[in-house]
Parts: C-alpha cells; structure tokens; sequence
C-alpha cells in the first residue's frame, strides 16, 4: 500500500465530510427556494456539485493509491435559518472547518513524508482559498440585507 492505514482513515472521515457539506448546502439551496430566494439559492446548488466532486478527488485519491475505501455515515441536516446572516455563517464556518481538516490532513501526510497526500492536500486548500473567499463575500452581503425581505431585492439583482 502506498499510504498508511492512520492516513487513509483521516482521507476517508475527509470523504464524509465533504459529503456532508454537499448535503449541508442542498438543505441551504432547499431552504432558501422555499422563501422565494430562487437566484440566492443557485450559489448553494453549486456548491452542492462543488463539494461533490471534493469528495469524488479525494476518493480517487485514494485508489489511486490502491488503498481500501470506506465512506462514512453522513449525518442528516435539518431546520432552517432565523436569518441570511446565521444562514451565511454557517456556510462560512463550514469552510473554515473544512480547510483546517484539509490542513491537518496535509501536516500528517508531512509528517509520514507521503509526498503524494501532501500534494494533493495543497491543491485542495487553494481550492478551499476560492470557497472562503465566497463564503467571506456572502457574510458580507448578508450583513448589508439581514431582512429576509432585503434578501429579495439581492436575489432579484442576480436575475435568472
């Protein structure tokens, strides 16, 4: 096997929790059709597919490196959102979890001197650079319209 058993293990809980940001932000696309807020709402479809296809590159990571596979039990999501503002900063704080897990993930590849993981964590981060910055950009849009009926003129702005 080209990668440890301890690292693969931390690659694959990665998988799920990539997985469930992919469903965190389908449950926030739901969320935010049902107020009306179609055009908003498409940001979170794309990070569905976005988180996806993370999810897709870490497992083919790993049998790229002929490593056995599991995939971790995804927690289901429910409830809704008081305002735009706690929905932005869940959405942020999901990024923010996510790189420092890619992050640890990178220092224990490091660590073990598996340059391949190492690599392959660094690209993952500048992807994350990407994401933080519009999840950055939504909070701040947020904090300019924290009514949800402010939240339907920055839809309409998006247009279709």
């Amino acid at each position: 096997m080209l990668i440890s058993e301890l690292l693969r293990d931390s690659i694959c809980q990665q998988i799920g929790h990539e997985k469930y940001n992919s469903n965190l932000y389908m449950h926030m696309c739901g969320f935010l059709r049902n107020k009306g807020l179609d055009n908003i709402a498409k940001h979170f479809e794309g990070q569905h597919l976005e988180e996806f296809e993370h999810s897709i590159e870490f497992f083919n990571l790993l049998t790229d490196l002929d490593a056995d596979v599991f995939i971790p039990e995804v927690d289901e999501i429910t409830g809704g959102y008081s305002s735009i503002l706690e929905l932005a900063n869940a959405y942020l704080n999901r990024e923010i979890l996510t790189t420092e897990s890619i992050n640890a993930i990178k220092n224990f590849a490091i660590g073990e001197g598996n340059p391949i993981v190492e690599e392959k964590m660094r690209e993952m981060i500048a992807k994350q650079q990407v994401e933080y910055a519009e999840a950055t950009l939504f909070v701040d849009r947020a904090i300019l319209m924290p009514e949800w009926w402010q939240c339907a003129l920055w839809d309409v702005s998006l247009g279709d």
